[in-house]
């Protein structure tokens, strides 16, 4: 039997769980944070609705990036399906970040607007309306703007959590610095 409405106080339980996991908390930093954060209850089970609401607010603030499910948009292609070229870079980027919880939704239809809005400047304000009609020099700027905004966000993302990014690392490198970090998502 499935339940029709999902028991709200178990799902901010289980947010809270994998938001302690993201933030690599040992089990005493994390129960520290629970007593500070919920009334000075250790036990996430033992604290109400509201405490749980204010604990996950609080992970949150620490760092904590809830993964959104996928919106409604259209999936990308598999990656066997297609040429493999700058629009299978793009893609990858594309998902990678969305993983990361450097972009809210991770989906074709997503990427295909931001594509059209990243070309529409040299093609008269229409933009390509699709990833994979994306060839040669179109291409290549594409994945380069990609790649840069990724680029900016790893660079934050680290300054963030401490590190100390020198401001002319590639994007290879301080995407190999955040994997190192994080643990590789692609």
């Amino acid at each position: 039997m499935t339940a029709t409405n999902p028991n709200p106080r178990r799902s901010l339980i289980t947010k809270i769980h994998i938001a302690r996991t993201q933030l690599g908390m040992d089990d005493e930093s994390y129960r520290a944070n629970l007593a500070h954060y919920g009334n000075g209850k250790t036990s996430s089970t033992d604290m109400t609705i509201p405490e749980l609401e204010t604990v996950l607010e609080a992970f949150k603030k620490l760092g904590f990036k809830p993964l959104k499910k996928p919106g409604k948009g259209r999936l990308s292609p598999s990656s066997k399906q297609g040429p493999q070229d700058e629009r299978s870079a793009i893609r990858a980027i594309w998902i990678f970040m969305h993983r990361a919880g450097f972009i809210n939704d991770g989906s074709e239809t997503a990427l295909n607007s931001w594509v059209q809005r990243m070309t529409a400047q040299e093609n008269g304000g229409a933009g390509i309306a699709e990833v994979q009609w994306l060839h040669g020099e179109e291409a290549a700027k594409t994945l380069n703007s990609l790649k840069r905004w990724a680029r900016r966000c790893l660079f934050e993302d680290l300054k963030k959590r401490g590190y100390e990014p020198h401001p002319q690392d590639s994007y290879a490198y301080l995407l190999k610095r955040w994997e190192r970090i994080n643990g590789a998502m692609l």
